[in-house]
Parts: structure tokens; sequence; C-alpha cells
């Protein structure tokens, strides 16, 4: 639920502060939420290990990316087609797999990809009032790199001990924008944008929409399943469509419901059968 108040969040927000801003701010905020706690429950010692601080900082330039590429994208789209949109990351997981030969693409994970794609096509190209445009292209872009994301984390948090993982990670996508904002600044010569009404929302992406999520995903799957969980997940975009309606008044045309179903369908085809895939 509160991933998918994120991207109402984030809409509301983009155009009060630069992304690459609010990239920073989001992480930092995780990243001073999350060291007092290292530090009372006494792992400091985790934070040396010279392999979370590099797996860490790979997956610190993703995060970045994609919280830098959603912002921008959600400049030019409504937040219930860039939820649905992000969420289709789950479907290019396996494609990816496929691409790079580690597994084969089965019959239900290749229906799941053909009724999500026409889900999309049905959400981004039937209403004239939201057309397919530059923002849902971008946060496609955002898309891939989430499915890129997944594939990363799922691989190196097995070879490395979470808590140092995730604090590099939030360490280095801070750093990481930073960098990104200094390039930004010197191409555009512009001044740096920050409206104080944005202060609320980064607050509430930095310590519920990262630091939070992140901990309670990981907590939860000691407990939840595997496919339960992604199904779960797959409810992400709807309750995007609840918060984006109750705060925005987004409202969606009759094709673009027939999209969003669409999209649920063939998330939960592919998360159904999901429990055999082992992600390398």
């Amino acid at each position: 639920m509160i991933w998918g108040t994120t991207f109402v969040a984030v809409k509301n927000v983009s155009s009060q502060i630069d992304p690459f801003l609010l990239s920073i701010l989001r992480n930092g905020i995780a990243v001073f939420a999350l060291l007092p706690i290292i530090v009372l429950t006494k792992n400091s010692g985790k934070l040396k290990n010279k392999k979370s601080i590099k797996d860490g900082a790979i997956l610190g330039l993703i995060l970045s990316t994609i919280y830098v590429v959603q912002t921008i994208g959600l400049q030019f789209t409504t937040s219930t087609h860039s939820a649905f949109i992000t969420c289709s990351a789950v479907i290019m997981v396996p494609l990816m797999l496929v691409l790079f030969g580690h597994q084969k693409l089965t019959a239900k994970q290749l229906i799941s990809v053909i009724i999500v794609g026409c889900g999309m096509y049905l959400l981004t190209n039937s209403n004239a009032k939201t057309p397919f445009n530059k923002g849902d292209f971008i946060t496609f872009i955002g898309a891939i790199i989430c499915a890129i994301q997944i594939i990363s984390a799922g691989y190196y948090v097995r070879k490395n001990e979470f808590l140092g993982l995730i604090f590099y990670q939030f360490l280095f996508a801070c750093l990481f924008s930073v960098v990104g904002l200094g390039i930004n600044l010197l191409i555009n010569q512009q001044g740096l944008h920050f409206e104080k009404e944005a202060i609320s929302g980064v607050i509430y992406l930095g310590i519920l929409g990262t630091l939070f999520c992140f901990f309670v995903t990981v907590w939860a799957q000691k407990y939840v399943s595997t496919v339960y969980t992604a199904m779960i997940f797959s409810l992400e975009p709807v309750f995007a469509s609840i918060s984006s309606y109750i705060y925005n008044g987004e409202v969606f045309s009759k094709y673009e419901v027939y999209g969003a179903i669409g999209i649920l369908i063939g998330l939960i085809i592919y998360n159904i059968q999901s429990k055999k895939i082992e992600v390398v």
C-alpha cells in the first residue's frame, strides 16, 4: 500500500524539486535513519565488508537511476500510468533471464507477457486525455531498469550480509545522485530547483517509501512464500490508482480500466507459477 502511494507522492513533488535532489534526499534520509539502528544493534562491523561495499555500490547506481528516471517520467504522465507500467518489471525479469541464457521461457510466462503487453497498450493509448506520451516511455525505460534491479538484488543478497548491503545501496544511491545533480547543473546552467512545499513528501518517501518498505519486505518474506509476496506486490498499482483518485482526482477511462485489469491478470498468471523460477 505504501509503495503504491509513493507514485502519488513523487507525482506531487516532481514539479517542486529537481529529480536528482529528490533521489539525494530520499536515499540520504534512509542512510541517516538506518545508521543509528546499525550502531545500536551492534552491527557496525558488518559495514567493513568490502564485498558489501562493492555490490552495494552497483545496486546504489541502479537504484538512483530508477528514482531519477521515475521522477522525470512522472512529470509528463499520471501516477496511475506510472504505477502499472513500472509494475510490468515483474514480467521483464524472465525475459531478461531468457535473453542472457539463464532460463527458458515457459508457456505461462509467454501468455503473461502477451496479456501485459495488451494491457499496457490499452492503458496508454485509449484515452485522448492521457494518451501515450514521453512520460510513459520514460517510465517504461525505468521499468526495464527496475527489472535489472530485481535480478541484481536477488543475486547479491544471497552473497552478502543484508544489513551492510542495503546500507551501502542507499549510501551510494545518494552519492551517485549528487554526481548526477552536479553534472545536470553544469549542463543546464540553472539554479537548484527546490520548493519548501516538497518537504513533507520528501520525508514520507525517505522514511516510509524507501527505508521502511525495504525492511518490511525482507522481514515478511521469512513468513510469506515468494508466490504470495509477488501476488501482493501486484496490488501496488491498485493502491496507486486509489490514492491517485483520492488526492489528485485521476480517473480511468473504460479502456484504461480494461488495460489495468489486463496487466494485473498477466502479473497474477506469472506469479502463480513463479515459485518454480530460480533467478540466477
